[in-house]
């Protein structure tokens, strides 16, 4: 059903407004092999595709040519072949094979800055260079470390990228639509982070990188108690780290004091309001045998039964910020929305 939805929200992109700049999930690495891709981002069209050397790149889609779709060719020699003429292109994006004929100079693709780590090829959103690098944690991508246990979640939804990555930031929500029953208060607070500025920097200065959080809370009862008293995953506070950059959040989840995962959380764009909410996550190793392999479930459970429960929330959202009435409760959530607001301001500037 998720799979047709993406499907449908693809075919009905629209240019998106309001995006920060920053590093997107172009696609998951594994689903990009020998075959040129169709991508959609940003409402547009283009093409993924490995060269001569494996890596990733994301060109536009239509050959200047003639307008054929370059995701129907295939990859010639290290080269993008259009399947109409056969003009072909090289990893830079410049017409390198014309048959017959010499290129023309003009004949070229548009190269999206692109990196690959972390499970995901990414693909930088704004002009001029990338401003920082994406996350890239061990264990996800590539070669698996031993130990380690993963999971992957790829969910569409009408959300915007600002409204799924914001969602990290709100405590209150933990209680009211996950139904987290703690012996306490959830709280959230925001570490000085290198090159922090406050809420995204002054009106005149460089928007701060990134807008880290620790968000934390007390022990679980009720029925989740119970349960985590079972497994031996109940403890006297839980920690949530998070590292947040204006379009993806590297996250670590610990319990007294001992990491029990880490996970990105990563957003594909495909049009207006129309976005697929990636998480890839590592479970450390605890516990060998029967009872490794149960926590690492239990923590898979949690973050894919969390994801399904905000979704349907996401896919009603309104857009804009200004139809709710505001509490103290949402300050960090606030402050989020002023950091991610100075990227839009880069993307639109550059």
């Amino acid at each position: 059903m998720r799979n047709r939805t993406s499907e449908r929200l693809t075919a009905s992109a629209r240019p998106v407004t309001n995006l920060a700049s920053g590093w997107y999930v172009a696609v998951p690495s594994a689903e990009l092999r020998h075959r040129p891709r169709r991508i959609t981002l940003f409402g547009s069209s283009y093409v993924g595709w490995r060269g001569s050397d494996g890596r990733a790149r994301v060109h536009s889609a239509v050959c200047p040519h003639a307008g054929a779709a370059l995701y129907g060719g295939k990859v010639v020699d290290g080269t993008l072949e259009c399947p109409f003429h056969r003009w072909r292109f090289d990893e830079s994006g410049a017409c390198a094979f014309v048959p017959g004929r010499r290129p023309p100079a003009r004949a070229a693709l548009t190269a999206l800055p692109t990196r690959e780590c972390s499970g995901y090829v990414w693909a930088w959103y704004g002009g001029g260079p990338p401003r920082h690098e994406p996350p890239d944690l061990p264990g996800l991508g590539g070669r698996r470390l031993p130990g380690l246990r993963t999971f992957r979640l790829a969910d569409p939804t009408r959300a915007t990228t600002r409204r799924i990555l914001e969602n990290t930031y709100d405590p209150d929500h933990l209680v009211a639509l996950h139904g987290l029953t703690v012996r306490g208060e959830a709280r959230i607070v925001f570490p000085d982070a290198p090159g922090a500025k406050g809420d995204g920097g002054a009106a005149d200065d460089e928007p701060a990188e990134r807008c880290d959080a620790t968000l934390t809370w007390p022990a679980y009862r009720g029925a989740l108690g119970t349960v985590s008293d079972a497994v031996g995953l109940n403890a006297d506070e839980f920690t949530l780290r998070m590292r947040g950059w204006s379009s993806c959040q590297e996250i670590e989840y610990y319990a007294d004091g001992r990491r029990l995962y880490r996970m990105v959380l990563a957003v594909t764009p495909i049009g207006e309001h129309h976005s697929v909410q990636h998480i890839n996550a590592v479970v450390d190793a605890d516990g060998r045998g029967a009872l490794g392999w149960l926590r690492a479930l239990v923590h898979r459970a949690e973050v894919q039964v969390a994801a399904r429960q905000d979704l349907p929330v996401f896919d009603t959202l309104l857009p804009g910020d200004r139809h709710g009435i505001y509490v103290p409760g949402d300050e960090a959530v606030r402050r989020f929305r002023r950091f991610y607001q100075r990227w839009v301001e880069v993307a639109e500037h550059d």
